[in-house]
């Protein structure tokens, strides 16, 4: 019964956390849906949050905690298949990777709680910052775009070796695949200035993917109970 209930407490997580990172994310002033602006555009972004100062600090709050969640479940899946082969190695390292991704995501967040407070105007002497700590800010979340990617595929790879033909593996597998896109995606943005803003967002939209599957994925550990076996195994 004890595990029974971590396991829905991690399928659960892996429903809620990364719907509600997805959610806080979109309505992030700056971002895709309210005033929107070009990743490379410093003080045009630091304006967004500061005109929206209310839903800048919501988004910044709930992203971390919905990441935070996310990993828990993520973890949770990771724990349960702990059996030393390489499907349990390359979801390590995939955990790893989004830990990393996360911590990164959320030192972010707490830079935009401060910008909500920034005065921006012709004689503030906070314009002068501005762009450099926008710049860091935008320098970590691509790192960070990078490990999730990474973990994301690692994690994926991971889970496919262990479920046979079907549904599931055939999920696992698409989701690496969208991962390297992503992970080619930021890679070639850095590399190519010129063609960040378009490579970013080919990035950004392989977040849905993602939490789509990890929504799958909790749906299936509630209704599997476990991952401590492939489907096939548990079955018999």
């Amino acid at each position: 019964m004890k595990t029974l209930s971590i396991n829905k407490i991690g399928a659960l997580a892996l429903i809620v956390g990364p719907v509600l990172a997805l959610a806080s994310f979109l309505i992030e002033p700056g971002g895709i849906l309210i005033d929107p602006a070009d990743t490379t555009d410093a003080m045009g972004s630091v304006m967004a949050y500061v005109s929206n100062p209310a839903i800048s600090r919501i988004s910044a709050l709930m992203v971390p905690l919905g990441l935070l969640i996310m990993l828990y479940g993520l973890s949770s899946i990771q724990q349960a298949i702990h059996d030393e082969s390489i499907g349990d190695a390359l979801s390590r390292f995939g955990i790893l990777c989004m830990t990393l991704a996360t911590f990164g995501w959320v030192f972010v967040r707490g830079l935009i709680l401060i910008l909500t407070n920034t005065e921006i105007g012709a004689d503030s002497d906070s314009n002068a910052v501005i762009p450099d700590t926008y710049d860091v800010m935008i320098g970590i979340t691509r790192i960070s775009g990078i490990a999730a990617s990474l973990g994301f595929l690692s994690f994926s790879l991971g889970l496919s070796t262990r479920d046979p033909l079907g549904f599931h593996k055939i999920a696992a597998l698409v989701i690496a695949a969208i991962s390297v896109l992503s992970l080619v995606s930021l890679i070639v943005g850095i590399s190519a200035p010129s063609q960040l803003e378009t490579m970013v967002t080919i990035a950004r939209v392989c977040y849905f993917p993602w939490v789509i599957w990890s929504a799958i994925l909790g749906i299936g550990f509630i209704r599997r109970g476990n991952f401590a076996a492939p489907p096939a195994a548990q079955s018999g």
